[in-house]
């Protein structure tokens, strides 16, 4: 009962599905890959269109199959701009795809192809299962079902197929809906999970260097297009833990693991529309996007949220800022944070030169300390 109810609780962050298949060359193509499903779902309901003109059996109303062929092509046409949708449209695309297929096969006259091409439906299910996971999975697994139990139905009480040649094809199938979805579904769930894990530090849950760079790819990306570029800055926010081998040498390595997970929930919360990692032993980078003031009033929460008086182990940081405007934010991403993170770590070493607990922020356009001014907020 516990690996069932991990399983049905478990949940999928969609964005990060979405940078994942963005971060990698050949998963980039699923968008145009969906197109290609939905434009030959729209050929084939174009020739049930044909069917239904023609055929006098044909009783299904050639309406539903015009309007599957338009709301297929409307998709694949969505699809062909090589876009991933928003989780909520994409959610959407799900059951508008589920009730277009439904639609057009209950619409046909009952037939054994008929109930072969509910298996159709898996194209749906696989999407479901690699983008939105389980609930949503199994919500189209249950209308899967319904559906082929519905055409079997029609063909028992509407044709003369024999009934053992009707249960053969529903079992056939109900093992392509099933079967080999579930088997998919479980299989790509484990593999997605140590996906996930591994962009992430498991001590904090932070991300790690490799998750840093894709979800600022992916945020890079939001902010040309939401934001504009034209006032918009990108900055790093590189934060040091002040003494914190101390911490080691005087408490053990299990208080000083505790301190690193305390330190990394308070940045979490601080930083929680940004992009925040683990980069080191006790260092961590957050990058954020917005106006000049953004990443100074980051750095500024972060400095009075990792200090706390009270806490058992008291702890402060050193905190360096590098900024860069997003028009020469251009090229390849690792590069850009390579340059911001490197002069923000000048910063941040400037700051713990200065005895600590503080922000120190290199001016833009600087290389080094030179170009670094203190910002007088040691505690």
């Amino acid at each position: 009962m516990r690996v069932l109810r991990e399983w049905w609780s478990s949940d999928i962050d969609y964005a990060w599905v979405a940078n994942y298949h963005r971060a990698h060359a050949y998963l980039r193509t699923a968008p145009y890959l969906i197109a290609g499903a939905c434009f030959l779902i729209a050929a084939k309901t174009t020739a049930d269109i044909m069917t239904s003109l023609s055929s006098r059996e044909a009783d299904g109303p050639w309406w539903v199959f015009v309007v599957g062929t338009v709301v297929s092509v409307a998709l694949g046409v969505v699809w062909a701009r090589g876009h991933f949708l928003t989780r909520e449209w994409s959610l959407r695309f799900v059951m508008i795809a589920d009730v277009t297929i439904a639609a057009v096969l209950l619409a046909l006259p009952p037939s054994q192809i008929v109930v072969m091409s509910a298996a159709l439906l898996v194209t749906v299910g696989n999407y479901a299962n690699a983008f939105h996971g389980v609930r949503v999975f199994v919500c189209h697994e249950l209308l899967a079902l319904g559906i082929a139990l519905c055409l079997f139905a029609r063909l028992l009480v509407g044709t003369s197929v024999p009934v053992s040649a009707a249960v053969s094809t529903l079992v056939t199938v109900l093992v392509i809906l099933f079967a080999a979805s579930s088997l998919n579904h479980f299989f790509f769930t484990a593999l997605r999970d140590d996906a996930a894990r591994a962009f992430y530090d498991q001590l904090t849950g932070l991300r790690n260097r490799r998750g840093l760079l894709v979800d600022v790819e992916a945020m890079l990306r939001s902010a040309r297009l939401v934001q504009g570029t034209d006032a918009t800055v990108v900055s790093a926010v590189c934060l040091d833990l002040d003494a914190f081998k101390s911490v080691n040498d005087r408490f053990g390595h299990t208080i000083g693991d505790d301190v690193l997970r305390s330190a990394a929930a308070r940045i979490g919360r601080v930083s929680f529309d940004a992009v925040s990692a683990r980069i080191g032993g006790e260092e961590f980078l957050v990058v954020v996007a917005g106006d000049e003031t953004r990443g100074p009033s980051v750095a500024r929460a972060l400095l009075h949220a990792i200090h706390r008086d009270d806490d058992a182990t008291p702890i402060s940081a050193s905190i360096g800022v590098a900024s860069l405007p997003l028009t020469q934010a251009r090229g390849d991403t690792a590069v850009l944070l390579n340059s911001l993170l490197d002069r923000a770590d000048a910063a941040m070493y400037e700051a713990k030169r200065q005895g600590g607990n503080r922000v120190s922020v290199a001016d833009p356009g600087t290389d080094g300390v030179g170009g670094l001014r203190q910002e007088g907020l040691s505690l």
